[in-house]
């Protein structure tokens, strides 16, 4: 990654990946659920108890359908993730500094168990803010373009620097 041509196929070829591990965990955490929905089901009215709480049956019935709500809203995420990645390599075109750069690993799917928790899906994410502006971007990265991505976006010099005779850094130091 050595130019913001280079940097846009990248973070718009990693966010395929990533919607494509969100689909994949998706599909790997509703299978959990159904597998317990029926293991439970089937442990309630093999008992032969006409007395299973009318609540037990609605919580039951929600599992499934449940576990789809925050997979939806990363699925809804993604989808606007294009339009974010060509705003945010725009403004580094136009010269905006970037600031507050965290970079983080997010795990899709989290199965905790009764002793250690099995994470599945893992992606390396960077949360920043560009320019002056209160907005910020949540962009995905594999974990070999995160020094790429953090040297790209550190030399970028604003254009307002460079024509008072370089960076801002040799400019106070005279």
């Amino acid at each position: 990654m050595n130019t913001l041509a280079e940097l846009k196929t990248t973070l718009l070829n990693i966010h395929e990946k990533d919607k494509k591990q969100t689909i994949n965990a998706l599909i790997t955490a509703e299978i959990f659920a159904v597998l317990v929905f029926g293991l439970i089901g089937y442990s309630i009215f093999a008992g032969k108890s006409n007395e299973t709480p009318t609540g037990v049956l609605f919580i039951l019935l929600f599992l499934p359908v449940g576990i789809l709500i925050p997979y939806l809203f990363m699925l809804h995420q993604a989808k606007k993730r294009p339009e974010k990645i060509h705003d945010f390599v725009s403004r580094l075109e136009r010269g905006e500094a970037v600031n507050n750069v965290d970079t983080y690993t997010d795990y899709k799917l989290t199965l905790p168990l009764r002793i250690i928790r099995v994470r599945l899906f893992p992606m390396e994410y960077a949360h920043l803010q560009v320019g002056q502006s209160r907005s910020f971007f949540k962009l995905p990265l594999s974990a070999e373009n995160v020094q790429p991505f953090k040297a790209l976006i550190s030399q970028r010099v604003p254009e307002a620097a460079s024509t008072i005779g370089g960076s801002s850094a040799n400019w106070s130091a005279n």
